[in-house]
Formats: C-alpha cells, sequence, structure tokens
C-alpha cells in the first residue's frame, strides 16, 4: 500500500489518502486536484529514480534536491510555506519533506518493479500546433508530456489509424511532412488536427498517448544513450552486492565494477555452484524489474475538457477499460470538475456489482460492460477546503447525495420561478 500525506501546500490544508488501483479526485477550480496529483506523480517518479539508480545519494546530500525539482517541473512556485510537509510511503522508500528539512529512507531497494509514469496535464492541446518539437520547452510536464506525444503519435499512419471512441473519425500522424490528421471514417474529409474542432485537440493526443502507453509500449523495447548508462552502473552495482561481495567475500572488489574487474568476476561465475547460481539469479530478476517496463502509472488532468458529455462517458470507459487489462498492473489518477465522469466511473464499479445477474440480451446494451470496475480498485475523493471527502458507500458506489446536490446546485432557483411560470 501506498500511502501521501500533503500539510500546507498551496491550497491543500492537510490530506492523507491510501492509493489504489485508481484514484479520482473532483472539486472546483483552485480547490487543489492537481497539486495532489502532481505530488503523486512527483513521489512515484522519485522511488522510480532512486531504484533504477539504486542509490538516495542526489536527494541525501542536498535537502532542497527533492523540493527545487517539485517545484520546477510541475510548475508549483509559492506553493510552500514553513508549515509545508509532504510524506510519502511505499514498500520501497519512505519520504518525509518538511520545509526545513528533508528525509529519505529505503525499507526495500530490490523490490521495485518499473513503470512508465505518465503525467497528462490539461495544457495537452498546445501538443498539436505545427512544428511543435522545434519548440523549447523548460523541463517541465508539458515537456514531458509533448515527449510521449511525440512517441504515440508515430504509431499511427493513414494504414494504420486511430479511431477514435465512438465518433465518426480517425487519427493518423503523417511523417513525412510531420502532420496530425483527422479522417472521417468514410474517407470523404481529411483535415489536420490543429484545424479541428477543440474537443477533438484536447482528445486526441490524450486517446493516442494512452493507448500507446498502456499497450503498444509493451510491444517493444526503447532505449537511450542516459538509460543505457545508467543501466549499466547499476549492474554493476547489483554484481558487486549479489555475487562478489556474498560470494566471493575475500576478493578486493570496489563498490563500482571497472571492466576488468567485471571480466574476472564473469570468469569465476562461467561454472557456478548453487550458491552464485542464487546470486547470478537474484541479480537477473533484479534487473529485469528495474529495467524492463512492466506497467504504467497514468496521472490526468481533466479529460473532459471540451467533451460533450456522451463523449466524456464513452472516454472513461475506454479509459477503464485499458487500465483494468489483466496483463499489466497499470494505475490511474485523475482530476476533474464533470459530475459526467462520475457517472461513467459510477456505472463501471455497478456493472461489476451486478453483471453475473445480468442476462446476455442485457449485457449485449451495457456500454461499460468492458470496463468493469470493483469496488475496491478505486478510491473517489471530493475536495472541499482543502481537505479531502470520500464519496464512496459501503458498496464502493457513489453516494447518492453527492450526485443529489450537484443538482440541486444546478437547479437552484428553477423551481421557485417556476411557480411563476405560466
Amino acid at each position: 500500500m501506498k500511502v501521501v500525506k500533503i500539510v500546507n501546500v498551496g491550497p491543500i490544508k492537510q490530506i492523507s489518502i491510501d492509493l489504489n488501483k485508481v484514484n479520482i479526485f473532483i472539486g472546483p477550480q483552485g480547490s487543489g486536484k492537481s497539486t495532489i496529483a502532481k505530488i503523486i506523480s512527483y513521489c512515484s517518479w522519485v522511488e522510480k529514480n532512486v531504484s533504477i539508480h539504486q542509490s538516495l545519494e542526489e536527494y541525501k546530500t542536498d535537502p532542497k534536491f527533492f523540493e527545487s525539482r517539485l517545484i520546477s517541473f510541475h510548475k508549483l512556485h509559492g506553493y510552500f510555506n514553513e508549515k509545508s510537509e509532504i510524506y510519502y510511503s511505499s514498500d520501497i522508500i519512505d519520504i518525509h519533506y518538511k520545509y526545513s528539512s528533508f528525509n529519505i529512507d529505503w525499507k526495500s531497494k530490490h523490490l521495485y518493479k518499473r513503470q512508465k509514469i505518465s503525467y497528462i496535464p490539461s495544457e495537452r492541446n498546445l501538443v498539436i500546433l505545427p512544428e511543435i518539437e522545434k519548440v523549447e520547452f523548460p523541463h517541465n510536464n508539458l515537456r514531458s508530456f509533448l515527449f510521449d506525444w511525440l512517441d504515440s503519435r508515430k504509431k499511427f499512419n493513414i494504414d494504420n489509424c486511430l479511431n477514435i471512441l465512438d465518433l465518426d473519425f480517425a487519427y493518423y500522424f503523417n511523417d513525412s511532412n510531420k502532420e496530425n490528421h483527422i479522417l472521417s471514417k468514410a474517407k470523404e474529409s481529411d483535415i489536420q488536427l490543429s484545424e479541428a474542432s477543440s474537443g477533438l485537440q484536447s482528445l486526441i493526443p490524450l486517446l493516442t498517448t494512452i493507448e500507446y502507453i498502456t499497450n503498444i509500449f509493451y510491444q517493444g523495447g526503447s532505449t537511450s544513450f542516459e538509460l543505457d548508462e545508467i543501466r549499466r552502473a547499476t549492474s554493476r552495482k547489483l554484481l558487486y552486492e549479489f555475487i562478489v561481495n556474498k560470494i566471493y567475500p575475500d576478493k578486493h572488489y570496489s563498490g563500482s565494477l571497472t571492466d576488468e574487474e567485471v571480466e574476472a568476476v564473469n570468469k569465476e561465475i562461467d561454472e557456478p555452484n548453487e550458491e552464485i547460481q542464487k546470486g547470478i539469479s537474484q541479480y537477473h530478476m533484479i534487473m529485469d524489474n528495474l529495467f524492463k517496463t512492466s506497467s504504467s502509472n497514468l496521472i490526468i488532468e481533466e479529460p473532459e475538457q471540451n467533451l460533450f458529455p456522451a463523449t466524456q462517458k464513452t472516454f472513461v470507459y475506454n479509459l477503464i477499460n485499458k487500465i483494468i487489462n489483466p496483463s499489466y498492473e497499470h494505475t490511474l489518477t485523475l482530476t476533474t470538475h464533470s459530475p459526467y465522469v462520475l457517472y461513467a466511473i459510477n456505472n463501471c464499479i455497478m456493472y461489476s456489482l451486478v453483471k453475473e445477474k445480468l442476462s446476455e440480451a442485457e449485457n449485449a446494451v451495457i456500454l461499460c460492460a468492458q470496463s468493469a470496475l470493483r469496488p475496491e480498485q478505486v478510491s473517489i475523493y471530493e475536495i472541499t477546503d482543502g481537505v479531502l471527502n470520500k464519496i464512496q458507500g459501503k458498496d464502493g458506489l457513489i453516494e447518492e447525495n453527492f450526485f443529489d446536490s450537484i443538482m440541486n446546485g444546478l437547479m437552484e432557483g428553477f423551481y421557485t420561478m417556476l411557480n411563476h411560470y405560466d
């Protein structure tokens, strides 16, 4: 179980969350939804970063390193004061940030399983601008999403279009001229994405990235010079820890092996005994866990932007279907203003509760039938005045009074006026 506590950061006064497979936050503008999502994303990234390096040194030597990176990457300037505090705990690490101090410690440094962490910000429609790849962005979450988008769009060409939910459109990328296109399914029209509706401009980068990160990403490896260097350094640390140090205690190898030392160790383990074989197996298992991506962690801001309510619903069903894919342990954190998003989530939960009781004919017309979300998999919160209120009942469904309060707020004054309408 992962736990996040946030005290006096931006609009957040004090919250504590046991992170679930799916975590949803609803509230008005400026209530702190994005603040929570950004801190969850960042702490998850720090956990990944220290794990693949197998080192806490960068954070231990500079108490302000954690804070400065969080502020710059997630644009949180002015959110922290002398009473600010962040606590994050998982099976891997404990993080405790205070304005004047910072501490990070291992709980189990070898347990981490690599996740692809993708923060999809509300400003995502900027990435569809022509020649956006030539723009120099600061090192922040929008730049990170831009790179995910540039990778994901390459997977969809004119022969492999991405259908846009249940709409009459498909998306493809023309690599020769770097253009994003919207094609009607009847192929009667073909326009550039930059000339399409605001809803499609917001939706397509979101859908394309989700499709790539939850599915296509795992069909082939990805690497870079930087990642190769990290893998090489971590390999030597683990080689020393699990083979050299434990099995050859009399050998005077340093913790950071040279090429010659690696070669010498390899010669000695060509014919391993049982003890050496155990160390080799541990080494390979940990390296695989650290450098082979096993799942995705999606953090999405306001997926409902510029979308008609019915499209919001269909998008949610599509998203949940990908998150619950049994082949991966994907996780999702989502912020929203939209009750329609919550209605759709509630439908997914309800379906999981009643699906065994439905007839074949009834199942055939249930749109969320491929998106069953078990109550224990999801946590849904409303943010009010800097604190969280979980809005699910004991059965996991969103409580009726929450939806009633939204409707009453929308209809305020209507019935009074109706009494005077002839």
